[in-house]
C-alpha cells in the first residue's frame, strides 16, 4: 500500500489513522524524504509500536524525530489540507470515518478497507449487481467523487491481503 500511495502522493504530513503500530506511516517516511513528518493515531496503540519505530531507525536513521504516536479518538484529531490521511484495514465503518475526516479537512486520502459490515454499510443500491463488499467500496469511491475529489482505485496483490482494494483521492 505504501508504495502505491507514494507513487501518487508526495510531501506534506502523513496521518495514519487507526494506525496500530503505525507501520504504514513509517514506510511512507522511508519512501518519501520530503514528508514533513508523520502522526500515528489509534484509540489504543500497541505497547511495541515505539519499539518497532526505534528498530527501524537503526537502518533508516533519517526517521529519527519524524513520527509521533497519539492515543486519541479519531473524531477529535485536527487535520489540515496539506495532510495525507492513510489507513490500512480500518474495519467496517472506521474506513468511512477516515474518509469523512479527510474530506472535512480537504486533504489527500488513501484507504484499504476491510471487514465490511453489510448490515449497516451503504451499498448504494448496488447489492443486486455487485458483491456486497464491492458495492460498499464502489459507493465510497462515488461518494468521494461527489464531494469534489479526484478518485484513484488500485488493488494490492491478493497474496499480500485478500482485502486488497485501495481507494485514494485528492481534492480537485
Amino acid at each position: 500500500m505504501a508504495r502505491r500511495v507514494h507513487r501518487r502522493f508526495k510531501g506534506g504530513r502523513v496521518v495514519d489513522l487507526a494506525a496500530g503500530h503505525g507501520l504504514l506511516a513509517q514506510i511512507l517516511l522511508i519512501l518519501d524524504r520530503d514528508l514533513n513528518g508523520a502522526l500515528a493515531v489509534d484509540l489504543r496503540l500497541p505497547p511495541s509500536a515505539e519499539l518497532l519505530f526505534r528498530e527501524l531507525q537503526v537502518d533508516w536513521p533519517h526517521l529519527a524525530g519524524k513520527l509521533s504516536f497519539k492515543e486519541q479518538d479519531l473524531n477529535h484529531l485536527p487535520l489540515g489540507p496539506d495532510d495525507l490521511v492513510v489507513s490500512a484495514h480500518a474495519c467496517g465503518s472506521l474506513t468511512d470515518l477516515v474518509l469523512d475526516r479527510a474530506v472535512s479537512a480537504r486533504c489527500r486520502v488513501a484507504v484499504l478497507p476491510c471487514c465490511h459490515d453489510l448490515d449497516v454499510a451503504d451499498q448504494g443500491g448496488l447489492q443486486g449487481w455487485l458483491d456486497g463488499s464491492l458495492a460498499v467500496d464502489v459507493t465510497r469511491a462515488a461518494g468521494l467523487r461527489a464531494r469534489g475529489y479526484r478518485v484513484y482505485t488500485q488493488t494490492i496483490p491478493g497474496d499480500i491481503t485478500p482485502k486488497n482494494r485501495l481507494l485514494m483521492g485528492e481534492p480537485l
